[in-house]
């Protein structure tokens, strides 16, 4: 079965997710309900992330890589790989004010970022930059996912995450009082690039048939295991833990996403 037109349909759901969940913050209101919900909701995203990068993809990675001959944990290396590079990159690259900026917030409530004044204008273009990078390479992951199984589980934990980061996005363009116009410019840049590298993904596996194909999909599943263990630990369950109360509730929460899962895994 041909994936290509379904996964033009999810990167579409995809891309609508993440602009609709940027542009809601936009018409400021009350957040102390939504942010709790909001918070319970990536605690379950952040567990279905570790379940599909520990689980699956990094498991379908392993498989290929034995497949084609190698004996070394080439997946396993590779992920870990990935997962410094990101945190080379959000944590070491940046000046020590970008770093400021980007990461300023980590701990927080999310209700306690409604609508107070006093951000720097830099936090929303930041925060655009580092979501967009996370948001390609899942898109790109997806794309170059070769079984409707597996596509449907990253999915599935792709909508989850695009809706609540683009809603935390638009929280800080709101808060900063960023012009209309360029806010929506700012959420339709960050909703495009998980399409972006759905379309990405469908290119390079398409280009690439035999070894060469399934080495492809090896590497970006290895490296999308890293990205996705990186986005659960450090840009999730950090700043979720770090908030005040509830922390029960939010584990529960990141057990049942791995929980869920676990058990597609005796099936998928």
């Amino acid at each position: 079965m041909d994936l290509a037109p379904v996964k033009l349909l999810l990167a579409a759901a995809i891309g609508l997710a993440g602009w609709i969940g940027a542009v809601a913050p936009l018409r400021r209101g009350p957040a102390a309900r939504t942010g709790r919900w909001l918070s319970l909701g990536n605690a379950f995203a952040a567990g279905s992330f570790l379940g599909i990068g520990l689980i699956h993809l990094l498991a379908e990675s392993a498989a290929d890589w034995r497949a084609l001959g190698w004996d070394y944990p080439v997946a396993f290396s590779l992920a870990a790989v990935a997962y410094l590079a990101v945190l080379c990159i959000e944590h070491v690259v940046l000046s020590e004010q970008a770093h400021a900026v980007v990461h300023a917030k980590a701990g927080e409530a999310i209700e306690a970022l409604a609508w107070e004044e006093g951000e720097s204008p830099l936090v929303p273009y930041a925060l655009v930059g580092a979501l967009s990078i996370h948001s390609f390479i899942a898109g790109v992951a997806l794309g170059a996912e070769p079984t409707g199984a597996g596509a449907g589980l990253l999915f599935a934990a792709i909508m989850a995450h695009k809706s609540m980061a683009g809603f935390a996005l638009g929280v800080s363009l709101a808060r900063n009082r960023v012009p209309r116009g360029r806010s929506r410019g700012l959420a339709l840049a960050f909703a495009a690039m998980t399409p972006v590298g759905i379309f990405a993904g469908l290119g390079v596996s398409g280009l690439l048939e035999g070894v060469g194909g399934r080495t492809t999909v090896a590497v970006f599943n290895a490296v999308a295991a890293g990205t996705f263990v990186y986005i659960a630990s450090q840009e999730i369950l950090r700043d979720e833990f770090l908030r005040p109360g509830g922390r029960w509730a939010r584990w529960l929460c990141t057990a049942a996403g791995l929980g869920v899962m676990c058990v597609l895994a005796l099936w998928v």
